[in-house]
C-alpha cells in the first residue's frame, strides 16, 4: 500500500464500502478531528478509519458517520485507536453508542516498556522505526477543502495502528501483561465511565477543597447549573462561570442581585443573565443536606505519611522498572499520599484504594504496606535500580 493512499469518503456509498471492509478484517484503526474550543460539545471534523489494507478519510460535514459509531459498539470488531478516552468520549456523546473492544496502544504501550505517554509520531518511531511527518497537529480540520497534505497526515494517523498493536501484544504476551494491559482497557468499555450527570460536576471544580460541608452543598447547585446551561447554550463551562469564581459564589453564597455582582470574577453580563437562576442554586444548596467531608488527619499521620512518601515512590519506581510498566499507569503520588495516610490515621479501607486491588497490589500494593508497617526497608545499592527492598524481621 502506497503511503499516501487513502480513500475519501463523503456519501452514503462510500461509508457502505467502509463497514464492509471493516466487517471482512474484524478490526478498525480509528481516530477523529475535532474542535471544541468554542463549545461545550466538540465538533467532529474528520474520522479516519484503517480497515484491512484500507485507509478511509470520512468528511463528517457531507456525511454522518453514524455507522461508524455502530462499528465501535460492535463486538465483533476490534477497535485500535492512540489514547482513546476523547474519540470515544465523542461517540459516546454523539451517538450514544458505549464501546465494546478496545485497544488502546498508548495504554498498552506503557506495560510494554514504552511508557504511558508516548505520542503517536513517538511510538510509530519507537515501535515500527518509521518517522511520520508532523506540522498539521494545530490545523483548523474543519476548514475546507482540506489539503493534500492534511490528508496524509489524517491518514498516517491511523495506517500504522495494526502494526503497532500487533507488536506491543507480541511484547505483551512474552512478558506476561497482556492480561494486565486488557483489564486497565476494560475502563473504556464501561458505561459509567461516559455518564455524565451534572450533578456531579462540582466533583471536578478546582479547589473545592478549601469549602465546608455546607458550602459544598451550595456549590454542587451552581455546578450542575452551570453544566446545564453551558450545555444548553454549547459553550465552554469557563465562558459561562470560571471555576475560581465558582469557588466564591459557594463560599460566599449570595442571595440577591447587588451581593451577586460583588462577586470577583463574574462576567457583568453573566450576572445579569443569570442573577435569578445563581440564586435560586446557591437557595437550592442552603436547604440541601450539608455534604459530609472526610476528618482531617491529625498533624502526626501527615507527617509520618509526607516522610515516607520519598522511600515508597522509590520502591513503587524501582518494582515498575523492573516489570517494564510505567509508574504512571499503575499509581499516582497522590494515590500513594492518600494511602498513607489512611494507614497512619487508623482509617484504612483496602476497597478505596485501586492501588490494593488486583494487579496493582501484586506489583506495589503489598511493599507499600509492607514498608508503612515497618516489615520492609530499603536499601541503596549501586546498580540499577539503585534501591533494594530488605524484608524486617517482626521482632
Amino acid at each position: 500500500m502506497s503511503a499516501t493512499a487513502h480513500v475519501l469518503v463523503a456519501d452514503t456509498r462510500g461509508l457502505e464500502a467502509v463497514t464492509a471492509a471493516a466487517s471482512a478484517a474484524g478490526r478498525i484503526g480509528l481516530d477523529t478531528e475535532f474542535m471544541r474550543e468554542k463549545t461545550y460539545r466538540a465538533i467532529l471534523c474528520l474520522v479516519q478509519v484503517a480497515a484491512g489494507d484500507d485507509i478511509f478519510i470520512i468528511d463528517p460535514l457531507e456525511v454522518d458517520p453514524e455507522p461508524i459509531a455502530s462499528l465501535v459498539a460492535d463486538p465483533s470488531v476490534e477497535v485500535l485507536l492512540h489514547a482513546a478516552r476523547q474519540d470515544l468520549e465523542l461517540f459516546n456523546d454523539r451517538y450514544g453508542i458505549v464501546p465494546t473492544h478496545v485497544f488502546d496502544v498508548q495504554a498498552a504501550a506503557g506495560f510494554a516498556g514504552y511508557g504511558a505517554s508516548l505520542s503517536y509520531g513517538r511510538l510509530v518511531e519507537a515501535t515500527l522505526g518509521i518517522a511520520l511527518e508532523k506540522g498539521e497537529s494545530y490545523t483548523d480540520w474543519c476548514r475546507r477543502p482540506l489539503t493534500d497534505k492534511q490528508l496524509k497526515y489524517a491518514g498516517d494517523d491511523v495506517r500504522y495502528l495494526g502494526a503497532i498493536a500487533d507488536r506491543l501484544k507480541r511484547d505483551l504476551e512474552e512478558g506476561g501483561r497482556l492480561k494486565w494491559a486488557y483489564g486497565e482497557m476494560q475502563a473504556l468499555e464501561d458505561p459509567n465511565a461516559y455518564a455524565a450527570d451534572p450533578n456531579d460536576a462540582w466533583l471536578r471544580v478546582k479547589g473545592r477543597g478549601t469549602l465546608s460541608g455546607r458550602q459544598l452543598a451550595v456549590l454542587r447547585e451552581i455546578a450542575a447549573w452551570r453544566e446545564r446551561e453551558a450545555a444548553r447554550r454549547d459553550i465552554p463551562r469557563g465562558w459561562v462561570v470560571k471555576d475560581p469564581t465558582l469557588i466564591e459564589l459557594a463560599r460566599r453564597s449570595p442571595t440577591t442581585p447587588a451581593a451577586l455582582r460583588d462577586i470577583r470574577g463574574l462576567n457583568s453580563k453573566e450576572a445579569e443573565r443569570s442573577a435569578r437562576a445563581i440564586i435560586d442554586a446557591v437557595e437550592r444548596g442552603r436547604r440541601s443536606e450539608s455534604i459530609k467531608t472526610a476528618k482531617s488527619p491529625t498533624r502526626s499521620a501527615q507527617e509520618r505519611a509526607r516522610m515516607l512518601s520519598g522511600l515508597t515512590d522509590a520502591v513503587v519506581r524501582s518494582r515498575c522498572e523492573a516489570a517494564g510498566v510505567a509508574t504512571e499507569l499503575v499509581v499516582t503520588r497522590s494515590e500513594v499520599e492518600a494511602l498513607l495516610l489512611d494507614m497512619f490515621s487508623g482509617s484504612l479501607d483496602e476497597t478505596q484504594h485501586r492501588t490494593l486491588q488486583g494487579w496493582r497490589r501484586d506489583l506495589v500494593g503489598d511493599a507499600i504496606l509492607g514498608l508503612a508497617a515497618g516489615k520492609i526497608a530499603v536499601k541503596v545499592i549501586d546498580r540499577p535500580p539503585y534501591v533494594e527492598e530488605v524484608p524486617l524481621n517482626d521482632g
